[in-house]
């Protein structure tokens, strides 16, 4: 009977581990808990060693509890091997996901996956890990959480197994099967982020989750029709940007009140101007409007919807008065 027939059903979630699975992931936290306390135990000696404190007798009894780690570390990476091989495919995917996800949240952070890719790559800085990581999650989240759940991380290591059959081989027949082991071991036994990059990745992970739902949210509203809609009623001569005179016109259609509508045209500028060039591109608009709509209803009772059809509506109205006339009354009002 064959591996794949003998293996015990197993379930799409990863929540839901099989029996083969449970021992594998035990023997890797022990590895993984081994290693730790091995270069905890090895700094230990380093510094009595250095400093002469301590005598010879400690300086041997932390060897010897530092080789003892050692020998743990490789006992359990036996088991590990050992316990690998019979998994199948799916089996080999829920154990490749739950040693990512370091939290047992469910779902893959940019910073666990970061880890993840700068063990298989090995040759991306620690930067690099997190700008490649962020630019996966973003292409292969589909519901907005700047995390990836486990069908999409499924999804994300065919694409990954297909880079690396290509990359090797010059083939894309290679399957998930025929690179599990060796993608499990390298998140397994290879080195990552150093301690002080893993405090960073702790302290800022939850910060860079969030930026990265942002920009998700950003990209999935300036694709969307009505909004690119309002900006071209904003852009009045169609010449690809909002100048401060239309981002006025446009306000004051909204607001029914030059003041407001000039003063919020400065303001919008020095706050979403990123190149400075006093007029606002298309992702700059979209950056803005989305603030905007956030001040104009926040009692919360608004949605983007209810916000983006109000706005459209009222930027459709005629306005008559001339430029030379609205810079007059700016003027005034200065």
């Amino acid at each position: 009977m064959s591996t794949e027939e003998g293996a015990t059903a197993t379930s799409d979630s990863p929540n839901v581990v099989p029996a083969q699975a449970t021992t594998l992931l035990k023997h890797v936290a022990v590895h993984q808990a081994s290693t730790v306390a091995a270069a905890s135990k090895k700094a230990q000696r380093n510094s009595v060693g250095t400093a002469g404190h301590g005598g010879p007798s400690s300086f041997a009894q932390l060897t010897k509890a530092m080789l003892e780690c050692e020998l743990l570390a490789v006992s359990a990476r036996l088991r590990i091997l050992e316990e690998l091989a019979p998994l199948n495919e799916e089996e080999k995917m829920q154990v490749l996901f739950q040693i990512l996800d370091k939290n047992r949240d469910g779902s893959l952070s940019v910073v666990e996956l970061a880890d993840g890719l700068r063990k298989i790559r090995g040759d991306v800085n620690f930067e690099e890990s997190i700008a490649l990581a962020m630019a996966r999650v973003a292409s292969f989240d589909t519901d907005g959480d700047a995390k990836l759940d486990y069908d999409e991380f499924k999804r994300y290591t065919t694409t990954l197994v297909e880079s690396f059959g290509t990359a090797v081989s010059g083939s894309t027949n290679l399957t998930f099967h025929d690179l599990a082991e060796m993608l499990i071991v390298a998140v397994t036994f290879e080195e990552g982020n150093d301690e002080v990059e893993n405090l960073f990745t702790a302290l800022a992970d939850d910060d860079i989750t969030v930026a990265l739902q942002d920009d998700l949210h950003l990209a999935k509203v300036m694709d969307d029709e009505r909004m690119v809609t309002l900006f071209h009623m904003f852009d009045l001569d169609a010449d690809g940007s909002v100048d401060f005179l239309e981002l006025v016109r446009g306000l004051y259609k909204i607001t029914d009140a030059l003041d407001d509508a000039a003063t919020t045209a400065v303001v919008a500028l020095l706050a979403f101007d990123e190149d400075g060039n006093e007029q606002f591109d298309y992702q700059e608009f979209t950056r803005f409007i989305l603030k905007f709509m956030v001040a104009m209803g926040n009692d919360g009772s608004c949605s983007f919807d209810e916000s983006i059809f109000e706005m459209t509506k009222a930027a459709a109205q005629d306005n008559t008065i001339s430029d030379d006339d609205l810079k007059q009354k700016l003027l005034e009002m200065s």
